[in-house]
């Protein structure tokens, strides 16, 4: 009896975790997706169509080597530390380890991006842009987000982010007045994150007893093969996630790139509401597989998805206005396609590593984004070919992907049957 009370307890304390992290992931979602669109409007307003793109262009461009550089950590690690966090020993092995790779693998994306950008005319004539952009990788390497997500301590990174969001938001409304500025706005992005990675740095540090070393190479080589799989899966996302504005930006124009990430910017900040409890539900189920507490939050999750396709298909149009005005009105109609894909793209979320991933098929779950992305790019390779490339017929294959991947993640939750999983609650 004594036993069971005691799991009960312990049960109860990561149920508030939960809340606890949820809160502050939901407090950095708001950052994330809100504050930008205070600056939004005002970049959209300030810098003309072309040069507005360009910016979301450079950042598709390095989302890429911002996905190598973080090779699967974000999963691997994250699963892993949870796992091991009362480990002094073994937390020191995790972050040191991971540290070293990440900083070995950014010294090979600066190289590769440096051989792009004086390689092709396109971004030579824009190298400082890239540049500029590529320096939230390095911040973001310090800032370690994964470590706090796994030691489920999510409030450190809300305080780092406000830090972030602040010194960007403050510097964009200073020094950004004409459309010739628009060369700062990448710089003032990535110097809040820079600062931030350097506190966070120290924090670690000190408040989790982290003792810095050169870790064996063989200990940097396990975490790699660890993450192998995480990063397929990660390349495959940014195939359907950045792919769409890589192209349109590459064989189109920068002002199409505008018209897209506008409509974009506005789904994602939607669709990011739900992200803060995939972060903070992940490291639970990892550690509980508590099932029945699972489909209580899916159904939720259900009808929120719902709520927020109707809302947008409603509202699509007055919501650009409100935010760009009315020189890029046009996303609406992307907005609309966006709303479709909202239900699929969460439940085929939290299906993920939430639940298969807990219940150890990591290898289905990250099989799917890799399916998913390489029919990504097959599509937008065909509609390249066969001259279809425009805003509309990307937002339409992006739709399909989700749709096929909802149906992967459904297929194989029936075919190991984890809705009927009995598990403690």
């Amino acid at each position: 009896m004594k036993i069971i009370k005691k799991n009960i307890k312990s049960i109860s304390y990561e149920k508030k975790k939960i809340f606890e992290n949820f809160t502050a992931m939901g407090i950095i979602q708001i950052l994330n997706y809100v504050l930008p669109f205070i600056t939004l409007p005002y970049l959209a307003r300030v810098l003309d169509v072309e040069k507005f793109g360009l910016i979301f262009f450079a950042q598709a461009t390095i989302d890429y080597f911002s996905r190598f550089v973080d090779f699967g950590f974000n999963q691997s690690a994250v699963r892993e530390l949870a796992i091991q966090r009362d480990n002094i020993e073994k937390r020191n092995e995790i972050y040191n380890s991971v540290l070293a790779a990440k900083t070995g693998l950014m010294i090979i994306a600066f190289i590769f991006l440096s051989v792009i950008i004086f390689s092709l005319s396109k971004f030579r004539a824009n190298w400082l842009i890239f540049y500029f952009t590529f320096l939230f990788i390095p911040g973001n390497i310090l800032l370690s987000p994964w470590f706090y997500q796994g030691m489920e301590r999510m409030k450190y990174i809300t305080i780092y982010n406000i830090i972030t969001r602040s010194i960007s938001l403050i510097c964009i409304f200073l020094f950004i007045k004409q459309s010739n500025d628009y060369i700062w706005v990448p710089l003032f992005n990535s110097l809040g994150i820079l600062l931030a990675g350097i506190i966070s740095f120290g924090i670690i540090i000190r408040k989790f007893n982290i003792k810095l070393c050169i870790p064996e190479v063989k200990q940097i080589y396990s975490k790699l093969k660890e993450s192998s799989e995480y990063f397929l899966s990660s390349i495959s996302i940014a195939l359907y996630q950045s792919t769409n504005t890589f192209f349109l930006g590459l064989c189109v124009s920068t002002n199409m790139v505008a018209y897209y990430v506008s409509a974009q910017k506005i789904y994602l900040a939607i669709y990011f509401m739900y992200y803060p409890f995939y972060n903070a539900f992940f490291p639970y189920m990892s550690k509980n597989k508590d099932i029945n507490f699972f489909k209580k939050v899916f159904k939720v999750l259900l009808c929120f998805s719902i709520f927020l396709l109707v809302f947008l298909l409603l509202f699509a149009k007055p919501i650009v206005r409100i935010f760009y005005g009315e020189q890029l009105i046009e996303s609406y109609h992307i907005l609309q396609i966006f709303a479709i894909i909202i239900p699929f793209h969460i439940l085929a979320d939290i299906m993920s590593f939430p639940l298969l991933g807990a219940f150890g098929y990591t290898k289905e779950t990250n099989q799917c984004w890799i399916y998913a992305g390489l029919f990504h790019l097959f599509g937008i390779i065909g509609l390249y070919i066969f001259n279809y490339l425009n805003i509309y017929s990307v937002s339409v294959l992006f739709m399909i992907t989700y749709i096929l991947m909802f149906l992967h993640r459904v297929y194989y939750v029936k075919k190991y049957n984890l809705f009927n999983k009995k598990t403690f609650s």
